[in-house]
């Protein structure tokens, strides 16, 4: 028996390092077959594995002539293997203190010899062994043991070469998922942006009018996407998407309240609010409460519970102290905007008040569904 140097090393990043190669318990693959047929043909033994230690067992990626996928780590004469520099080599494991009384010596497979060389990692861990092994007292010579160790880099090389493709295959998928994504995106803003454009073409009283209607939606949108961007589109805070849209139009934020818990939004749910804030914004500049000199607007936001729905957004807009409120005689853009639209984006009812006293509306919906994509 040899005695090779003394391995030290952190066993839970060994462990973390095994796992990020992904080959536990995957099935049989030929590059792996291959090399132990070779092994053992090379060393002329009847029995080869490639052998992955595991917190608590010794796992087989391949194997030849021994049909037990695993074994528990603690007989497992890889795991004694992995902890010496080099090759570990037990020519006669009977006359061996350390494994005269192992159940794999005592009984099936009746193991006798044994020579591990390890799988090291680029980075320095012992993940398992190249092993050889034989129900006869034996020695490798020199050629045997120098193939054998070439063979086992070559078993790395291929855990190597494996998770690079698997991580090749994840990244195509993922752009593949974000071409997807971003063609889903692109449609929908192109929608949103055909909708603004007809619309408001459809409800103006000129071209310069239209034109600065769009324009100014247009710019309120851009604001909401650029929210989304920032969170690669996963969500956009509600107060962000209020704020966002305070600061597009100008508003003097003295007569201006918003209060509200934090609360994340869905893309759908941003975008569609976004425009209903400026539609809101714009309508209360102009004929409403903030179109004098001492009307005030607010909205505000609250989760309440709702059962098997979960948690219910309720958002509400209120105008005080400006012109008595009369129903518009026309529906423009902006009210089938917030009145419909916001309603399907977001999930929810929506009620357009038109109290003499200022105008009020309500949003009221599910959360999640506010939150979906």
């Amino acid at each position: 028996m040899s005695a090779p140097t003394e391995r030290r090393f952190d066993e839970a990043a060994r462990i973390a390092a095994l796992n990020r190669y992904a080959i536990l318990d995957t099935s049989p693959e030929a590059d792996f077959d291959d090399i132990v047929k070779v092994a053992a043909q090379i060393c002329g033994v009847p029995m080869a594995l490639i052998s992955l230690v595991d917190a608590d067992r010794q796992w087989f990626k391949a194997a030849v002539g021994i049909d037990a996928p695993e074994t528990p780590r603690d007989i497992a004469f890889c795991a004694h293997a992995i902890q010496q520099y080099g090759l570990f080599t037990v020519t006669d494991a009977a006359h061996d203190e350390r494994f005269a009384a192992n159940p794999l010596v005592t009984g099936d497979p009746n193991l006798r010899f044994y020579v591990g060389a390890p799988l090291e990692t680029p980075d320095g861990f012992p993940l398992g062994t190249l092993c050889v092994l034989d129900t006869q007292p034996r020695q490798l010579t020199e050629a045997q043991t120098f193939a054998l160790e070439a063979l086992s880099r070559q078993v790395v090389a291929q855990m190597e070469l494996r998770r690079t493709l698997a991580e090749a295959r994840r990244i195509e998928a993922e752009r593949e998922l974000l071409t997807l994504e971003l063609t889903h995106r692109v449609k929908n803003s192109l929608a949103m942006v055909q909708a603004i454009v007809s619309q408001t073409l459809r409800t103006a009283d000129s071209l310069a009018g239209a034109d600065a209607a769009i324009g100014a939606r247009l710019v309120t949108l851009s604001k909401a996407h650029d929210l989304l961007t920032a969170s690669s589109w996963h969500a956009a805070a509600l107060k962000d998407v209020v704020e966002a849209a305070v600061s597009t139009s100008g508003l003097n934020t003295d007569r201006f309240d918003r209060a509200g818990p934090p609360v994340d939004l869905g893309p759908r749910a941003a975008l569609a609010l976004a425009l209903a804030l400026h539609e809101l914004i714009t309508n209360a500049t102009k004929y409403g409460a903030l179109s004098n000199a001492t009307g005030r607007a607010e909205v505000r936001w609250r989760l309440s519970p709702g059962g098997d729905d979960g948690e219910i957004l309720t958002l509400e807009w209120r105008e005080t102290g400006g012109p008595l409120v009369s129903p518009p005689t026309r529906s423009g853009f902006g009210t089938r905007l917030i009145q419909s639209a916001l309603a399907g984006n977001m999930g929810g009812k929506s009620s357009l008040v038109y109290d003499p006293a200022g105008l009020q509306w309500t949003l009221e919906g599910p959360l999640k569904v506010m939150q979906q994509p």
